[in-house]
């Protein structure tokens, strides 16, 4: 084996035994990225990592639970010194908290931590999708499982990526914060007035019965970077993807018309996508762990149901924001029965280089298909 590889894995904590067994089998990559993302030897059971972390023992099972893990024997020896670090930095976490509010909030800091590991779980989750590609390719082109390894040694850079986590952490809780505390209601706690945005692509369950994972893959890839730059021009912000269906969330009426428009008409002319269709609404919603709620986003959510293909369907407050907006034209539909909400009044939105008469022939009468 060659030296260098072996030292790297040495250092990192494997033992003999380990990297003699995943260069027999082949999995000597594999080895190296999971000792790069988890150093050390395991060497302590969960009695004695609580203890060293200074953590009650139902405390750190409670917390590793929250981590999406499940339990391990309570006499096996898989915990490390990183393990030891990062439960004393709970428990400093949660001492300084007591201090602050006078009790023992244990549970809300075991809430915080598992609302942290769901959302980096899809962090990671693209993430290794990326890495396991490259590797697959990598022995598609011949490279032996060593080689492929030290190759990682050199270009797998986990301090460089951590800090870029770190950066994008910081900028993305600066903005939370502006977007939750700039210009609140004081009389609405919770409460914000925003614009709430779904696009979806039409026929989309069809399609993915019929493409190869790969197709698939480059779909949705293209139909999220799509969503990602348009959402972006406007300044709004993109809450969710759910495979065909993208939700999005704006300050700016005007901004998220926009937005809704340019999306469907774009994916009209995407020679990969199938067409889009979108639904607004705007009002009062509530913001929790970074997703929204009320029934505004309900409307939204219901409206994009009933669209055909290349149409925005907007809610009657919507409208009533942006009448006087030159840029938007508009026809007035026949009001509409919406499932779980009641009977609503709806509008076809169209940008000045479309005509109301095509927005109006794109609204579906009955439910849209999806």
């Amino acid at each position: 084996m060659d030296k260098k590889l072996l030292r790297t894995l040495s250092r990192l904590g494997a033992s003999d035994g380990e990297i003699a067994r995943a260069a027999e089998e082949g999995w000597l990559t594999l080895l190296l990225l999971d000792k790069t993302l988890r150093p050390g030897l395991p060497q302590y059971d969960r009695a004695t990592v609580a203890g060293r972390a200074g953590v009650d023992p139902d405390i750190s099972r409670r917390l590793w639970r929250a981590l999406g893990f499940p339990d391990v024997p309570e006499d096996a020896p898989v915990f490390t010194d990183a393990d030891v670090e990062a439960l004393t930095v709970l428990e400093q976490r949660r001492v300084t908290t007591i201090v602050r509010l006078g009790d023992d909030p244990v549970d809300a800091l075991v809430e915080q931590v598992r609302v942290f590991s769901a959302a980096l779980a899809k962090v990671a989750a693209a993430l290794t999708d990326q890495l396991a590609e490259m590797i697959r390719s990598a022995r598609d082109s011949g490279l032996s499982d060593e080689r492929i390894a030290l190759t990682f040694i050199d270009e797998f850079n986990w301090p460089s990526l951590t800090k870029l986590f770190d950066y994008t952490l910081r900028i993305q809780a600066r903005d939370s914060l502006w977007r939750k505390l700039a210009n609140e209601d004081p009389n609405a706690p919770g409460a914000r007035v925003l614009t709430i945005g779904f696009v979806d692509l039409v026929g989309y369950t069809a399609i993915s019965q019929q493409l190869d994972p790969h197709e698939l893959s480059a779909l949705v890839r293209r139909f999220e970077q799509l969503a990602f730059d348009t959402v972006a021009e406007e300044g709004g912000r993109i809450v969710k993807t759910i495979g065909d269906e993208v939700m999005f969330v704006s300050g700016d009426v005007a901004a998220a018309a926009r937005i809704a428009r340019r999306l469907t008409d774009r994916s009209l002319d995407d020679v990969l996508l199938p067409p889009a269709r979108a639904g607004l609404a705007y009002g009062s919603t509530v913001t929790r762990e970074g997703d929204y709620f009320g029934p505004v986003v309900n409307l939204a959510s219901r409206l994009v149901e009933i669209a055909k293909p290349g149409s925005v369907i907007a809610a009657d407050a919507v409208h009533a924001a942006l009448v006087d907006d030159p840029a938007f034209a508009w026809k007035r539909l026949r009001p509409r029965r919406i499932r779980d909400i009641g009977r609503v009044e709806v509008w076809a939105l169209a940008a000045v280089d479309i005509s109301v008469d095509q927005a109006a022939d794109q609204i579906e009468e009955g439910p849209g298909a999806g």
